[in-house]
């Protein structure tokens, strides 16, 4: 359409519920719940969404509406082949979903869409739409108005006053109404009086058409270290695994996440427990890797000796990724099915859409030199 000598763009809205969807249910007694054709009457209903030089919007409403923690790989492959089937016909996306497991959803589908040209915006809410006090309206126009820009040619998230990099990002508060933050990665755009993009951030162009990979293979696992934990409970877990798949044929573990102290430390006294993570690498074939607890910063397993034991042993760095973007890529990389063990363990490290920082760009380790500060100084690697 020609809006004053220039195309209208078009965005289409896939809406899956989540909180900025619900409203009063008359069948639940008036209890806040996620009710199907809502939200495309409050589309009709919102004056911003009809000014001069808003992008066309079109709405898909999933049926039936779902929590976020019922939905997973299946439903994540759902709207990256809906996103791939009306790629041509719309100029971006906004991907309404529930906060709960916003970040994890939108990381894997930064790696499930190769060669993505067009922005995709997940966006959600705190406080639902019919609230007269809600930050639903201004998360659903500005994600809007971000899908219909040119440049982002990647899957983000925009909450609050922020648009992040969804593989960069991961839910910091159950409360407060900035509920997500990139922890190792500026915002890709802040919005206040104006909207002040780092453009640098941005994604290059896409180099060809888009591929979706939708098959994901999920058999990772995630654990927490404590101190002092009984790594005999870990033990148990791996050999009964193997146990399994030897006598019924059962799905292999394929990856272990371990989320470590520090950049990447445990206790350099569990001798037997460095021998099990020896034995699942070289033995068992599972690719075990160590990420840190903290909130910012990398794991730099080369700074202590107890992370240097971890890497003799055959573990892989996550270096600064969210535990969401680990397990996307992971949960990618293995269910692509052309690639080694061995080889996956090598793309960890390496950037694919733009999920970790490289190597040469991190922070100096502990008592580096002035050469080592200095080599760092002033450069940009995004």
């Amino acid at each position: 359409q020609e809006v004053a000598g220039s195309t209208r763009k078009r965005v289409l809205i896939l809406c899956t519920g989540g909180t900025l969807t619900m409203a009063p249910d008359h069948s639940q007694g008036g209890a806040l719940a996620p009710v199907q054709g809502a939200l495309l009457q409050y589309l009709s209903d919102m004056p911003e969404l009809h000014a001069e030089h808003m992008p066309e919007i079109v709405a898909h409403e999933y049926q039936p509406f779902r929590d976020s923690s019922d939905l997973g790989p299946p439903d994540w492959a759902l709207l990256a082949n809906d996103i791939a089937q009306n790629y041509l016909h719309f100029d971006g996306f906004v991907v309404l979903y529930g906060t709960d497991t916003m970040a994890y959803a939108a990381s894997a589908l930064s790696f499930m869409l190769e060669n993505l040209g067009k922005p995709v915006v997940f966006t959600g809410s705190q406080i639902p739409l019919c609230e007269p006090y809600n930050d639903a309206r201004r998360n659903l126009i500005m994600a809007i108005i971000f899908a219909s820009r040119e440049g982002i040619n990647e899957v983000t998230i925009f909450f609050h006053d922020r648009l992040l990099r969804a593989c960069r990002s991961t839910k910091v508060n159950t409360h407060r109404l900035m509920a997500f933050d990139s922890p190792n990665l500026l915002p890709l755009a802040q919005i206040g009086i104006t909207i002040d993009e780092n453009e640098y951030l941005l994604q290059p162009p896409a180099r060809g058409a888009l591929r979706v990979h939708s098959r994901m293979d999920t058999r990772l696992l995630a654990l927490r270290l404590v101190p002092g934990f009984d790594d005999r409970m870990l033990k148990n877990l791996v050999e009964s695994n193997l146990r399994s798949r030897e006598e019924d044929g059962g799905r292999p573990l394929r990856a272990l996440v371990l989320q470590l102290y520090g950049t990447g430390n445990l206790p350099s006294v569990k001798t037997d427990f460095l021998k099990l993570l020896e034995d699942a690498t070289t033995k068992h074939g599972i690719l075990v890797i160590c990420s840190t607890q903290c909130f910012t910063g990398n794991v730099n397993m080369s700074t202590y000796a107890t992370g240097k034991a971890l890497l003799d042993v055959g573990v892989v760095s996550a270096s600064d990724m969210t535990l969401e973007a680990i397990a996307g890529k992971t949960a990618y990389l293995f269910g692509r099915g052309d690639l080694s063990r061995d080889e996956i363990a090598d793309l960890m490290c390496v950037s694919l859409r733009g999920e970790v920082t490289p190597v040469e760009a991190l922070s100096p380790p502990p008592l580096s030199s002035a050469y080592q500060r200095g080599k760092r100084k002033g450069k940009r690697f995004f």
